[in-house]
């Protein structure tokens, strides 16, 4: 059995760049709050498991022109990712 250190893989000190494949709006209009589904590239760099959580930093600024703060999104694909290739 693998075992995951994901903490020891990427820290805020040593953070690993990635691009957003994907990003589509997966609630109604009227819905009190929006889900998102994300598809991110990592180029298999990045181990994960499902059912955990990834921080992501939003490039640029926000509305306050201050950088943007960590947001944590859930994993929802299995081990092989969204496209079969084991790259979230």
């Amino acid at each position: 059995m693998k075992k995951w250190l994901l903490s020891t893989k990427v820290k805020p000190q040593n953070p690993y760049t990635g691009s957003c494949l994907l990003n589509t709006k997966i609630t109604g209009d009227n819905a009190p709050r929006d889900t998102w589904h994300m598809v991110f590239s990592t180029e298999g760099e990045v181990p994960y498991k499902e059912e955990k959580s990834i921080g992501v930093i939003a490039d640029g600024v926000d509305e306050n022109e201050k950088p943007h703060k960590l947001r944590l999104c859930s994993i929802a694909s299995n081990a092989l990712g969204d496209f079969g290739d084991s790259k979230i």
